[in-house]
Protein backbone atom coordinates (compact mmCIF):
# COMPACT_ATOMS: atom_id res chain seq x y z
CA UNK A 1 0.00 0.00 0.00
CA UNK A 2 1.41 3.39 -0.92
CA UNK A 3 2.44 5.83 1.79
CA UNK A 4 0.27 8.89 2.33
CA UNK A 5 1.16 12.15 0.69
CA UNK A 6 2.98 14.62 2.99
CA UNK A 7 -0.02 16.94 3.64
CA UNK A 8 -2.20 13.98 4.63
CA UNK A 9 0.55 12.58 6.83
CA UNK A 10 1.12 15.97 8.48
CA UNK A 11 -2.63 16.44 8.94
CA UNK A 12 -2.89 13.07 10.69
CA UNK A 13 0.18 13.64 12.88
CA UNK A 14 -0.91 17.09 14.07
CA UNK A 15 -4.42 15.81 14.74
CA UNK A 16 -2.99 12.99 16.87
CA UNK A 17 -0.79 15.50 18.72
CA UNK A 18 -3.82 17.66 19.44
CA UNK A 19 -5.79 14.59 20.49
CA UNK A 20 -3.09 13.71 23.05
CA UNK A 21 -3.47 17.14 24.66
CA UNK A 22 -7.26 17.29 24.43
CA UNK A 23 -7.77 13.74 25.66
CA UNK A 24 -5.36 14.33 28.53
CA UNK A 25 -7.44 17.30 29.67
CA UNK A 26 -10.65 15.34 29.15
CA UNK A 27 -9.41 12.44 31.26
CA UNK A 28 -8.02 14.69 33.98
CA UNK A 29 -11.44 16.31 34.35
CA UNK A 30 -13.17 12.94 34.28
CA UNK A 31 -10.81 11.73 37.01
CA UNK A 32 -10.67 14.76 39.32
CA UNK A 33 -14.25 16.01 38.97
CA UNK A 34 -15.74 13.48 41.44
CA UNK A 35 -12.83 14.16 43.83
CA UNK A 36 -13.18 17.94 43.36
CA UNK A 37 -16.92 17.71 43.96
CA UNK A 38 -16.43 15.87 47.24
CA UNK A 39 -13.26 17.48 48.60
CA UNK A 40 -13.76 21.14 47.57
CA UNK A 41 -17.47 21.61 46.88
CA UNK A 42 -18.62 19.18 49.59
CA UNK A 43 -21.21 17.47 47.37
CA UNK A 44 -22.82 14.15 48.34
CA UNK A 45 -22.49 11.19 45.92
CA UNK A 46 -25.81 11.81 44.14
CA UNK A 47 -24.91 15.44 43.39
CA UNK A 48 -21.47 14.31 42.24
CA UNK A 49 -23.18 11.97 39.80
CA UNK A 50 -25.46 14.82 38.72
CA UNK A 51 -22.49 17.10 37.98
CA UNK A 52 -20.80 14.47 35.81
CA UNK A 53 -24.10 13.65 34.11
CA UNK A 54 -24.80 17.32 33.21
CA UNK A 55 -21.49 17.49 31.36
CA UNK A 56 -22.34 14.33 29.45
CA UNK A 57 -25.90 15.50 28.76
CA UNK A 58 -24.73 18.84 27.30
CA UNK A 59 -22.42 17.00 24.93
CA UNK A 60 -25.13 14.49 24.04
CA UNK A 61 -27.58 17.21 23.02
CA UNK A 62 -25.07 19.10 20.86
CA UNK A 63 -23.11 16.29 19.14
CA UNK A 64 -25.57 15.40 16.35
CA UNK A 65 -25.67 19.09 15.35
CA UNK A 66 -21.87 19.20 15.62
CA UNK A 67 -21.70 16.33 13.12
CA UNK A 68 -23.62 18.36 10.54
CA UNK A 69 -21.35 21.38 11.07
CA UNK A 70 -18.21 19.23 10.81
CA UNK A 71 -19.37 17.88 7.43
CA UNK A 72 -19.96 21.40 6.07
CA UNK A 73 -17.04 23.43 7.49
CA UNK A 74 -13.28 23.17 7.85
CA UNK A 75 -12.74 20.40 10.37
CA UNK A 76 -9.46 21.82 11.67
CA UNK A 77 -11.12 25.15 12.47
CA UNK A 78 -14.01 23.40 14.24
CA UNK A 79 -11.58 21.31 16.32
CA UNK A 80 -9.58 24.43 17.20
CA UNK A 81 -12.69 26.34 18.26
CA UNK A 82 -13.80 23.38 20.36
CA UNK A 83 -10.42 23.23 22.11
CA UNK A 84 -10.63 26.97 22.81
CA UNK A 85 -14.09 26.57 24.33
CA UNK A 86 -12.76 23.69 26.41
CA UNK A 87 -10.11 26.05 27.83
CA UNK A 88 -12.83 28.50 28.89
CA UNK A 89 -14.70 25.69 30.66
CA UNK A 90 -11.55 24.70 32.55
CA UNK A 91 -11.14 28.28 33.77
CA UNK A 92 -14.74 28.22 35.02
CA UNK A 93 -13.96 25.06 37.01
CA UNK A 94 -10.97 26.90 38.51
CA UNK A 95 -13.32 29.65 39.72
CA UNK A 96 -16.10 27.33 40.95
CA UNK A 97 -16.89 27.35 44.68
CA UNK A 98 -20.43 26.01 44.55
CA UNK A 99 -22.64 23.64 42.55
CA UNK A 100 -24.27 26.23 40.20
CA UNK A 101 -20.93 27.54 38.89
CA UNK A 102 -19.57 24.01 38.59
CA UNK A 103 -22.66 23.08 36.56
CA UNK A 104 -22.03 26.07 34.28
CA UNK A 105 -18.47 24.86 33.71
CA UNK A 106 -19.79 21.35 33.03
CA UNK A 107 -22.18 22.66 30.37
CA UNK A 108 -19.45 24.79 28.76
CA UNK A 109 -16.96 21.93 28.55
CA UNK A 110 -19.70 19.59 27.35
CA UNK A 111 -20.63 21.82 24.40
CA UNK A 112 -16.97 22.41 23.51
CA UNK A 113 -16.20 18.68 23.67
CA UNK A 114 -19.04 17.97 21.26
CA UNK A 115 -17.47 19.97 18.44
CA UNK A 116 -13.90 19.06 19.39
CA UNK A 117 -14.21 15.28 19.37
CA UNK A 118 -16.55 14.94 16.41
CA UNK A 119 -14.09 17.02 14.37
CA UNK A 120 -11.07 15.02 15.58
CA UNK A 121 -12.67 11.68 14.76
CA UNK A 122 -13.85 12.91 11.36
CA UNK A 123 -10.34 14.10 10.47
CA UNK A 124 -8.91 10.73 11.48
CA UNK A 125 -11.73 8.93 9.65
CA UNK A 126 -10.59 10.57 6.40
CA UNK A 127 -7.62 8.19 6.48
CA UNK A 128 -9.60 5.00 7.09
CA UNK A 129 -9.69 3.88 3.42
CA UNK A 130 -5.88 3.98 3.34
CA UNK A 131 -5.19 2.72 6.87
CA UNK A 132 -7.63 0.41 8.68
CA UNK A 133 -5.71 0.90 11.94
CA UNK A 134 -6.02 4.68 12.08
CA UNK A 135 -8.67 4.63 14.84
CA UNK A 136 -6.43 2.34 16.87
CA UNK A 137 -3.75 5.04 16.57
CA UNK A 138 -6.26 7.61 17.77
CA UNK A 139 -7.24 5.56 20.83
CA UNK A 140 -3.54 5.06 21.63
CA UNK A 141 -2.99 8.83 21.33
CA UNK A 142 -5.97 9.54 23.57
CA UNK A 143 -4.68 7.19 26.24
CA UNK A 144 -1.15 8.56 25.94
CA UNK A 145 -2.64 11.92 26.85
CA UNK A 146 -4.42 10.21 29.72
CA UNK A 147 -1.14 9.69 31.58
CA UNK A 148 1.27 12.17 29.94
CA UNK A 149 -1.06 15.02 30.97
CA UNK A 150 -2.54 13.27 34.00
CA UNK A 151 0.71 12.80 35.95
CA UNK A 152 1.83 16.46 35.77
CA UNK A 153 -1.73 17.59 36.48
CA UNK A 154 -1.92 15.47 39.63
CA UNK A 155 1.50 16.70 40.74
CA UNK A 156 0.32 20.28 40.21
CA UNK A 157 -2.88 19.47 42.11
CA UNK A 158 -0.87 18.16 45.08
CA UNK A 159 1.48 21.16 45.07
CA UNK A 160 -0.88 24.05 44.32
CA UNK A 161 -4.49 22.85 44.57
CA UNK A 162 -7.42 22.43 42.20
CA UNK A 163 -7.49 26.03 40.97
CA UNK A 164 -3.97 25.97 39.51
CA UNK A 165 -4.47 22.49 38.15
CA UNK A 166 -7.52 23.62 36.19
CA UNK A 167 -5.53 26.63 34.94
CA UNK A 168 -2.76 24.30 33.79
CA UNK A 169 -5.05 22.05 31.77
CA UNK A 170 -6.68 25.14 30.25
CA UNK A 171 -3.24 25.98 28.84
CA UNK A 172 -3.07 22.45 27.38
CA UNK A 173 -6.38 23.11 25.61
CA UNK A 174 -4.98 26.28 24.05
CA UNK A 175 -1.92 24.35 22.83
CA UNK A 176 -4.25 21.77 21.27
CA UNK A 177 -6.21 24.56 19.57
CA UNK A 178 -2.99 25.79 17.92
CA UNK A 179 -2.28 22.28 16.59
CA UNK A 180 -5.72 22.00 15.03
CA UNK A 181 -5.70 25.50 13.55
CA UNK A 182 -2.36 24.75 11.86
CA UNK A 183 -3.63 21.63 10.04
CA UNK A 184 -3.01 21.53 6.27
CA UNK A 185 -6.28 22.03 4.46
CA UNK A 186 -7.81 18.95 2.86
CA UNK A 187 -8.96 19.06 -0.74
CA UNK A 188 -12.58 17.90 -0.88
CA UNK A 189 -14.08 16.81 -4.23
CA UNK A 190 -17.13 18.73 -5.44
CA UNK A 191 -19.34 15.64 -5.19
CA UNK A 192 -18.33 15.18 -1.56
CA UNK A 193 -19.26 18.77 -0.80
CA UNK A 194 -22.62 18.24 -2.46
CA UNK A 195 -23.18 15.14 -0.37
CA UNK A 196 -22.36 17.03 2.79
CA UNK A 197 -25.17 19.48 2.06
CA UNK A 198 -27.90 16.86 2.32
CA UNK A 199 -30.92 17.68 4.38
CA UNK A 200 -31.80 16.68 7.93
CA UNK A 201 -33.78 13.76 6.50
CA UNK A 202 -30.43 12.23 5.52
CA UNK A 203 -29.28 12.49 9.15
CA UNK A 204 -32.40 10.64 10.31
CA UNK A 205 -31.87 8.03 7.63
CA UNK A 206 -28.25 7.58 8.68
CA UNK A 207 -29.37 7.27 12.28
CA UNK A 208 -31.82 4.55 11.33
CA UNK A 209 -29.09 2.65 9.47
CA UNK A 210 -26.66 2.92 12.40
CA UNK A 211 -29.29 2.30 15.09
CA UNK A 212 -28.26 -1.30 16.01
CA UNK A 213 -24.64 -0.26 16.52
CA UNK A 214 -25.57 2.94 18.32
CA UNK A 215 -27.76 0.98 20.73
CA UNK A 216 -24.88 -1.41 21.42
CA UNK A 217 -22.55 1.55 22.03
CA UNK A 218 -25.00 2.97 24.58
CA UNK A 219 -24.91 -0.32 26.48
CA UNK A 220 -21.12 -0.61 26.50
CA UNK A 221 -20.56 3.04 27.46
CA UNK A 222 -23.14 2.82 30.24
CA UNK A 223 -21.20 -0.05 31.75
CA UNK A 224 -17.78 1.58 31.24
CA UNK A 225 -18.81 4.88 32.80
CA UNK A 226 -20.61 3.23 35.71
CA UNK A 227 -17.70 1.01 36.65
CA UNK A 228 -15.15 3.83 36.26
CA UNK A 229 -17.05 6.25 38.49
CA UNK A 230 -17.90 3.52 40.99
CA UNK A 231 -14.23 2.68 41.24
CA UNK A 232 -13.23 6.29 41.91
CA UNK A 233 -15.90 6.62 44.61
CA UNK A 234 -14.87 3.28 46.12
CA UNK A 235 -11.17 4.17 46.28
CA UNK A 236 -11.94 7.58 47.77
CA UNK A 237 -14.52 6.52 50.34
CA UNK A 238 -13.71 2.87 51.13
CA UNK A 239 -9.90 3.01 51.06
CA UNK A 240 -9.62 6.75 51.87
CA UNK A 241 -7.17 7.42 49.02
CA UNK A 242 -6.26 10.92 47.91
CA UNK A 243 -6.13 12.11 44.31
CA UNK A 244 -2.50 11.08 43.76
CA UNK A 245 -3.05 7.60 45.22
CA UNK A 246 -6.16 7.08 43.11
CA UNK A 247 -4.19 8.15 40.03
CA UNK A 248 -1.58 5.47 40.76
CA UNK A 249 -4.32 2.83 40.68
CA UNK A 250 -5.46 3.94 37.22
CA UNK A 251 -1.98 4.63 35.81
CA UNK A 252 -1.00 1.04 34.76
CA UNK A 253 -4.17 0.67 32.72
CA UNK A 254 -3.69 4.07 31.08
CA UNK A 255 -0.11 3.23 30.10
CA UNK A 256 -1.27 -0.12 28.69
CA UNK A 257 -3.92 1.58 26.54
CA UNK A 258 -1.36 4.03 25.17
CA UNK A 259 0.43 1.29 23.21
CA UNK A 260 -1.93 -1.71 23.00
CA UNK A 261 -4.55 -0.57 20.41
CA UNK A 262 -2.37 -0.80 17.25
CA UNK A 263 -1.11 -4.22 18.36
CA UNK A 264 -4.59 -5.52 19.14
CA UNK A 265 -5.75 -4.25 15.75
CA UNK A 266 -3.56 -6.94 14.22
CA UNK A 267 -5.64 -9.52 16.13
CA UNK A 268 -8.82 -7.90 14.82
CA UNK A 269 -7.49 -8.27 11.28
CA UNK A 270 -6.61 -11.91 11.91
CA UNK A 271 -9.63 -13.12 13.92
CA UNK A 272 -12.34 -10.69 12.87
CA UNK A 273 -14.19 -7.84 14.50
CA UNK A 274 -17.15 -9.81 15.81
CA UNK A 275 -15.06 -12.46 17.53
CA UNK A 276 -12.77 -9.91 19.20
CA UNK A 277 -15.73 -7.83 20.36
CA UNK A 278 -17.27 -10.91 21.94
CA UNK A 279 -14.04 -11.82 23.73
CA UNK A 280 -13.66 -8.22 24.87
CA UNK A 281 -17.09 -8.13 26.48
CA UNK A 282 -16.46 -11.40 28.32
CA UNK A 283 -13.09 -10.18 29.62
CA UNK A 284 -14.59 -6.87 30.77
CA UNK A 285 -17.41 -8.66 32.59
CA UNK A 286 -14.82 -10.80 34.39
CA UNK A 287 -13.06 -7.59 35.42
CA UNK A 288 -16.29 -6.27 37.00
CA UNK A 289 -16.81 -9.54 38.87
CA UNK A 290 -13.20 -9.57 40.09
CA UNK A 291 -13.52 -5.97 41.26
CA UNK A 292 -16.21 -7.00 43.74
CA UNK A 293 -13.72 -9.22 45.55
CA UNK A 294 -10.52 -7.16 45.16
CA UNK A 295 -9.09 -6.78 48.69
CA UNK A 296 -6.78 -3.80 48.12
CA UNK A 297 -5.86 -1.01 45.69
CA UNK A 298 -2.92 -2.99 44.15
CA UNK A 299 -5.34 -5.79 43.20
CA UNK A 300 -7.72 -3.22 41.73
CA UNK A 301 -4.85 -1.71 39.68
CA UNK A 302 -4.01 -5.15 38.28
CA UNK A 303 -7.64 -5.77 37.35
CA UNK A 304 -7.87 -2.35 35.72
CA UNK A 305 -5.15 -3.42 33.28
CA UNK A 306 -7.47 -6.26 32.16
CA UNK A 307 -10.17 -3.69 31.50
CA UNK A 308 -7.65 -1.57 29.54
CA UNK A 309 -6.86 -4.51 27.27
CA UNK A 310 -10.56 -4.93 26.56
CA UNK A 311 -11.25 -1.31 25.67
CA UNK A 312 -8.05 -1.10 23.60
CA UNK A 313 -9.72 -3.57 21.26
CA UNK A 314 -13.39 -2.60 21.49
CA UNK A 315 -13.28 1.19 21.08
CA UNK A 316 -11.28 1.36 17.79
CA UNK A 317 -13.51 -1.35 16.28
CA UNK A 318 -16.68 0.56 17.18
CA UNK A 319 -15.34 3.81 15.71
CA UNK A 320 -14.06 2.25 12.48
CA UNK A 321 -17.33 0.35 11.95
CA UNK A 322 -19.37 3.55 12.36
CA UNK A 323 -17.05 5.47 10.00
CA UNK A 324 -17.23 2.75 7.32
CA UNK A 325 -20.99 2.53 7.53
CA UNK A 326 -21.43 6.34 7.40
CA UNK A 327 -19.22 6.82 4.34
CA UNK A 328 -16.72 9.55 3.52
CA UNK A 329 -19.25 12.34 2.87
CA UNK A 330 -21.09 11.79 6.17
CA UNK A 331 -18.20 11.15 8.55
CA UNK A 332 -19.16 14.07 10.78
CA UNK A 333 -22.80 13.01 10.97
CA UNK A 334 -22.01 9.35 11.59
CA UNK A 335 -19.35 10.01 14.21
CA UNK A 336 -21.54 12.70 15.77
CA UNK A 337 -24.26 10.10 16.26
CA UNK A 338 -21.64 7.70 17.64
CA UNK A 339 -20.44 10.35 20.12
CA UNK A 340 -24.03 11.07 21.11
CA UNK A 341 -24.55 7.36 21.81
CA UNK A 342 -21.38 7.33 23.91
CA UNK A 343 -22.63 10.29 25.89
CA UNK A 344 -26.07 8.78 26.35
CA UNK A 345 -24.36 5.79 27.93
CA UNK A 346 -22.10 8.09 29.98
CA UNK A 347 -25.11 10.04 31.27
CA UNK A 348 -26.96 6.89 32.31
CA UNK A 349 -23.79 5.41 33.80
CA UNK A 350 -22.93 8.54 35.80
CA UNK A 351 -26.37 8.70 37.37
CA UNK A 352 -26.44 4.96 37.98
CA UNK A 353 -23.02 4.97 39.65
CA UNK A 354 -24.03 7.48 42.32
CA UNK A 355 -27.23 5.66 43.22
CA UNK A 356 -25.62 2.20 43.06
CA UNK A 357 -22.85 3.29 45.41
CA UNK A 358 -25.33 4.81 47.85
CA UNK A 359 -27.23 1.49 47.88
CA UNK A 360 -24.52 0.29 50.24
CA UNK A 361 -23.77 -3.00 48.49
CA UNK A 362 -20.46 -3.01 46.60
CA UNK A 363 -21.07 -6.59 45.48
CA UNK A 364 -24.48 -5.68 44.01
CA UNK A 365 -23.04 -2.67 42.19
CA UNK A 366 -20.27 -4.73 40.58
CA UNK A 367 -22.66 -7.56 39.70
CA UNK A 368 -25.04 -5.15 37.97
CA UNK A 369 -22.17 -3.77 35.87
CA UNK A 370 -20.97 -7.28 35.01
CA UNK A 371 -24.42 -8.27 33.71
CA UNK A 372 -24.66 -5.16 31.50
CA UNK A 373 -21.15 -5.65 30.14
CA UNK A 374 -21.70 -9.35 29.46
CA UNK A 375 -24.79 -8.54 27.39
CA UNK A 376 -22.43 -6.76 25.00
CA UNK A 377 -20.97 -10.14 24.03
CA UNK A 378 -24.19 -10.73 22.11
CA UNK A 379 -25.38 -7.22 21.26
CA UNK A 380 -22.22 -5.67 19.81
CA UNK A 381 -21.14 -8.46 17.39
CA UNK A 382 -24.74 -8.79 16.19
CA UNK A 383 -24.87 -5.03 15.54
CA UNK A 384 -21.67 -5.17 13.47
CA UNK A 385 -23.12 -8.01 11.42
CA UNK A 386 -26.34 -6.08 10.74
CA UNK A 387 -24.39 -3.07 9.45
CA UNK A 388 -22.93 -5.25 6.72
CA UNK A 389 -19.35 -3.99 7.08
CA UNK A 390 -16.37 -6.30 6.61
CA UNK A 391 -15.67 -8.56 9.59
CA UNK A 392 -11.97 -8.76 8.66
CA UNK A 393 -10.58 -5.28 7.83
CA UNK A 394 -7.57 -4.86 5.57
CA UNK A 395 -4.17 -4.97 7.30
CA UNK A 396 -3.01 -1.52 8.48
CA UNK A 397 -0.61 0.45 6.33
CA UNK A 398 2.17 0.23 8.92
CA UNK A 399 2.29 -3.47 9.77
CA UNK A 400 3.64 -3.81 13.27
CA UNK A 401 4.89 -7.36 12.84
CA UNK A 402 6.23 -7.31 9.30
CA UNK A 403 4.52 -8.55 6.14
CA UNK A 404 1.55 -10.83 6.62
CA UNK A 405 -0.07 -13.34 4.37
CA UNK A 406 -3.44 -12.41 2.90
CA UNK A 407 -6.28 -12.76 5.39
CA UNK A 408 -9.98 -13.08 5.05
CA UNK A 409 -11.79 -9.82 4.47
Amino acid sequence: MSSPDPPASLRERRTLNGAILASGVDQVIEFVLPLFAGATLGLPPWQTGLLVAVNALATFVVRPFAGVVVDRADRGVIAGAGAGGFAVGCWLYALATNLPLALTAAIMTGVAEAFLWVAIRAIIGERLPEDSGVFAKLVAAEETGGWVIMVPAIILLSAAGYQWMFAGIAACCLAAALEFLSLPRRDVPDDALAGAELSGTSLRGLGARLRPMLAAVVVTMTAETTISLLLILHLQRRFHLGAVQVAYVFLPGAVAMSFLPPHLHRLVVRFGRRRMLMLGSVASALFAVGLAFAPSPPWIAALWVLSAVTWSCVIPVEQSVIAEAAGSTHLGRGLGLYEAACLAGATIGSLAAGFLYESGSWLLACAACAVIIFSGAVLVPAAVKRLGVADHPAPPSDDLFGPTSPTRR
